[in-house]
């Protein structure tokens, strides 16, 4: 089952035809597939260690909770410069998040830069994020386009949160099969 998204402005709400950004959510028997189109990037990596801090670049996120409670959920970034962050979050409320790094990285992804957009690809095997058909899936899909380097300056979310961060599992939505 494939699903299409166009993501908008995370603080408002509304679209950022400079900054469009669709995202293709492919979920079969043993995977997701998150493919994203970026418009107009200066595709500024931020770092090129895996786990380093990519969130303070250009990067296309998603944030998937398996086991239905919004608490606890993955954190996956893949930067222009196809580096992948990966955690474990532990969402308390209020802004307060603790963080596990996942030491060895299941994300396959991939990236082709293409003039001043770039697509990204990568695959979480359901498996490795404990997938329960009777649970399902939570989740939200994100970009940061920083125009060179100014953190946060562009957010973008399928699903808005209206404020500057995206840890707000509430926004989560259902992925359906």
């Amino acid at each position: 089952m494939k699903i299409k998204y166009n993501l908008k402005n995370n603080r408002t709400g509304e679209e950022i035809p400079e900054f469009a950004t669709t995202v293709e959510v492919n979920f079969t028997d043993t995977e997701l597939i998150f493919d994203f189109y970026c418009k107009n990037s200066q595709h500024f990596s931020a770092s090129d260690k895996y786990n380093g801090p990519l969130f303070d670049g250009d990067v296309c996120e998603a944030f998937i909770c398996t086991d239905g409670s919004r608490k606890y959920y993955y954190e996956i970034e893949v930067a222009p410069n196809n580096c992948v962050f990966l955690e474990k979050i532990t969402n308390n409320g209020n802004g307060q998040i603790e963080e596990e790094p996942i030491k060895d990285c299941f994300v396959k992804s991939e990236v082709e830069i293409c003039g001043n957009d770039y697509k990204v690809r990568f695959s979480v095997p359901l498996d490795k994020i404990g997938y329960d058909e009777k649970i399902g899936i939570l989740y939200n899909i994100f970009r940061i386009e920083t125009e060179g380097g100014i953190t946060d300056k562009n957010l973008l979310a399928m699903s808005p949160t209206l404020i500057s961060n995206f840890h707000c599992p509430e926004y989560f939505v259902e992925l359906k099969k």
